[in-house]
């Protein structure tokens, strides 16, 4: 979107691969269709519906600008004690939360708009403690399940392999004044 004067327009995107659509969850559809409807009816008196692509307008019915935008979601995220973000961390956070659900790597690099998923990878999958831990507990789980044949579900055996491991006593030492 550029500002001309006082006139919003749009421009082209970089690409034509910029061009893209972007799946959604019937949940999103009609939250999205709720906050539209939400702002039909807000509208000051005599103001008419502009029927276009964006979903978040402001009360007079026209897009945020960026900087107003991100104003917004500042408040909304102050008001509503939730842990720092920005406009574009929201993208950070798609691509790790996809990623650690498993995306397919190559739709996940597409969804992003990028050339290479090594792009996507190094500048916007960032991994979790969450997702570090579980790791872990994999790995060792893997390494323990090797040396048992019992047939108990992975989780009870992962779990007695970790509270077998009880600290070791410590020495008593006696320290002389």
């Amino acid at each position: 979107m550029n500002i001309t004067g006082h006139i919003m327009t749009d421009g082209d995107l970089k690409t034509t691969e910029s061009y893209r659509n972007i799946p959604m969850t019937p949940r999103l559809k009609e939250m999205l269709l709720n906050l539209k409807r939400e702002k039909m009816n807000s509208l000051q008196y005599g103001q008419e519906w502009d029927n276009n692509q964006y979903v978040f307008l402001n009360t007079i019915g026209t897009p945020y600008v960026p900087e107003r935008l991100t104003k917004k979601i500042t408040e909304f995220i102050k008001k509503h004690k939730l842990e720092h973000m920005t406009i574009y961390g929201f993208r950070h956070s798609f691509a790790t939360l996809m990623s650690e659900k498993g995306m397919d790597k190559e739709v996940l690099r597409e969804l992003m708009g990028h050339a290479e998923f090594e792009t996507t990878d190094f500048y916007y999958i960032h991994v979790s403690e969450e997702r570090k831990k579980k790791e872990f507990e994999r790995v060792n789980f893997e390494e323990f399940q090797g040396k048992t044949k019992n047939a108990e579900s992975k989780s009870t055996q992962a779990k007695r392999y970790f509270l077998k491991k009880k600290p070791q006593k410590k020495k008593r030492v006696l320290k002389l004044a």
